[in-house]
């Protein structure tokens, strides 16, 4: 009899090959999924554990504790500190309390979950900014868990503070055109060009730009006001608005009334 029996190709061969090697990724990635849940759900479970303990401290106290460090006793409240599973990293809890109170009133432990998709992260609305590198926390029941507190040590340092932008004038701007100050209760003058009034046996005057009295600087962002003998104001002279006078800048540049209109910084 003729055996018709015939084994696997090669390209058969690569295929099994190839579905196992996506049902071992899957189960592994799987079972790394798993892995990081179960660490945090005992984190969360230490935290709870942790909390107890610390409001029969402050029971008893009137204070929450200075530190609490994990593997330390903490007896009669808990045998030993808990631990984060990994402790490592961000993978720690740690404990914030004030920095300026010799009696806490307050307190949160800030910690890491692996598993970044869990709910609850967004529920406590713990970002960069509130909590740093960390996505976890709990608190004592008297604060907000994500706003910051008077004397609180952030875990990732102290904020950088912003820089304050200053105006500066730019070189090569419009250059300032004059406008004539209208007199009480008389005429508002109207722009035009000047008639030189002509000097018997002399010779006919023209009109020339106007000198500045020479003034000190003003202060940054400040800018100088044209034949003011020396005020300073914060909108430039040649603009509308522009209010140059002793009520609003003293001669120093520094603001002396409330009501200027526009008011003065």
């Amino acid at each position: 009899m003729k055996n018709n029996n015939k084994g696997l190709t090669l390209i058969e061969l690569l295929i099994a090959i190839a579905i196992i090697a996506v049902l071992l990724l899957i189960t592994l990635s799987l079972y790394r999924s798993q892995m990081q849940r179960g660490r945090d759900g005992r984190r969360k479970a230490d935290l709870a554990k942790v909390q107890k303990a610390l409001e029969d401290y402050m029971n008893d106290h009137i204070c929450y504790p200075n530190t609490l460090d994990c593997r330390n006793d903490f007896s009669p409240y808990l045998s030993l500190v808990p631990c984060d599973p990994l402790n490592t990293g961000n993978n720690i809890y740690f404990y914030s309390v004030s920095g300026t109170e010799s009696c806490k009133k307050w307190y949160k432990i800030f910690t890491t979950l692996e598993y970044s998709k869990d709910p609850i992260i967004e529920k406590i609305g713990c970002t960069s900014v509130t909590c740093g590198a960390y996505n976890y926390l709990v608190s004592s029941p008297n604060v907000e868990s994500t706003k910051r507190q008077l004397g609180e040590i952030y875990p990732w340092g102290e904020p950088s503070p912003t820089p304050t932008l200053v105006p500066t004038p730019t070189p090569g701007g419009p250059t300032p055109t004059l406008v004539p100050t209208p007199t009480p209760g008389g005429p508002t003058p109207t722009s035009g060009p000047s008639t030189p009034t002509p000097t018997p046996g002399g010779p006919t005057p023209t009109s020339g730009p106007s000198t500045p009295t020479p003034i000190p600087p003003c202060p940054a962002g400040w800018h100088t006001c044209i034949d003011q003998g020396g005020k300073c104001n914060v909108i430039p002279s040649y603009l509308p608005g522009a209010v140059c006078n002793t009520t609003c800048n003293a001669g120093s540049g520094s603001c002396s009334a409330t009501s200027c209109s526009p008011s003065c910084i």
